[in-house]
């Protein structure tokens, strides 16, 4: 059994399309046959670079539904309820970019008119599905880090930490909602989730500081005015105790970049590079000398990577109503947290995830 799939938002920067487009040609089972830009010249573009037919260009959404069982929606956040309701309207299955929606409001009602239009829903939130993020996901399982107490992440991308580099619609807080704390901070929460769920219970409490270092950036009228974050610092308290923080941006260079997870008796980390390492206590509780590197196995790799996994994981809850975590709904959870970030930030204050 085939399912047909089109793209919707090709965009003209980043080409998280293109990231989209090397999940879907992993899986056979899938057949892009349409995609979808508001401007013609971007598909044509995005078309060409990846040696596609110019022929799978729509020029509408209307032809789009016409030609696909699913959709992946690679829009502006502001939008990506906008296209989703109307797949929904016509039973047309939806992969979604994070963040859901432009906040937490938006994104739960959009879930639940999702559950209720009955089309599988799934949230293109890929990193628990890097190589590195199941190594440590094996080692936490395997008790090798005891009661978990500490968790520090730093995230981020540097194409724009260049001010030179003009306005885009994720610089502007109407068609992006929050910024570094959402585009980056949103994957750090979901690994939370993924490693940490089990063993330390949810959020319970965040902290944070969001600021904006690129107030202006050049636009076609003169100067843009940035209205969201492109830095910030979020403190989170789990159920258990521990303490977990993260950093997000859209200005630092990549060193620096990597992950830390701390136990009572051992911890893991998780360099720039993606490596993964492991340090013990010894018989005297003292950390070990050195941290031992833990290498992949094959179970830790998926066929396509991570996106090739999302991508088998999106067919099979269609094709065989095979459950998943990474819905709509999970995704309206997440973006709780990230608006309880921005509350903090607002109010100078500690807030807690059941305000929200």
């Amino acid at each position: 059994m085939g399912l047909r799939i089109g793209i919707i938002g090709t965009g003209q920067t980043i080409g998280v399309a293109t990231d989209h487009l090397k999940g879907i040609q992993a899986v056979a089972e899938w057949e892009l046959t349409a995609i979808y830009d508001i401007k013609y010249e971007n598909a044509k573009r995005w078309t060409e670079r990846n040696n596609l037919s110019e022929s799978i260009i729509c020029s509408s959404l209307e032809e789009v539904f016409e030609k696909v069982d699913a959709i992946t929606i690679c829009t502006d956040n502001l939008s990506h309820g906008i296209i989703a309701r109307e797949a929904m309207k016509r039973k047309v299955h939806v992969l979604c970019e994070k963040p859901l929606s432009i906040d937490y409001h938006e994104s739960r009602i959009l879930s639940e008119e999702a559950k209720n239009a009955g089309i599988v829903n799934y949230m293109g939130m890929q990193y628990r599905y890097h190589p590195y993020a199941q190594l440590i996901k094996e080692i936490i399982e395997d008790g090798r880090l005891g009661e978990i107490f500490s968790y520090r992440h730093k995230l981020g991308g540097w194409r724009i930490g260049n001010p030179n580099v003009g306005m885009e619609w994720r610089m502007n807080k109407e068609t992006s909602g929050p910024g570094a704390v959402a585009d980056f901070g949103i994957h750090q929460v979901d690994l939370i989730h993924f490693f940490l769920q089990e063993a330390c219970g949810p959020i319970q409490e965040v902290q944070a500081e969001l600021a904006t270092y690129i107030p202006y950036r050049k636009a076609d009228e003169g100067k843009g005015v940035v209205t969201n974050d492109d830095l910030a610092a979020v403190i989170l308290k789990l159920q258990n105790g521990a303490i977990c923080t993260l950093n997000n941006s859209r200005l630092l260079p990549p060193e620096g970049d990597g992950l830390e997870i701390v136990g009572t008796k051992g911890a893991v980390s998780m360099n720039q590079q993606g490596e993964v390492f492991f340090r013990n206590r010894t018989e005297d509780g003292s950390w070990a000398a050195e941290a031992e590197r833990v290498d992949f196995q094959g179970k830790h790799k998926f066929s396509g990577l991570a996106r090739g996994k999302q991508y088998k994981e999106f067919f099979e809850a269609i094709a065989f109503g095979k459950e998943h975590e990474l819905s709509f709904a999970y995704g309206a959870a997440m973006a709780r947290v990230i608006d309880a970030a921005v509350l903090s930030s607002e109010q100078g204050r500690r807030v807690k995830i059941s305000e929200i």
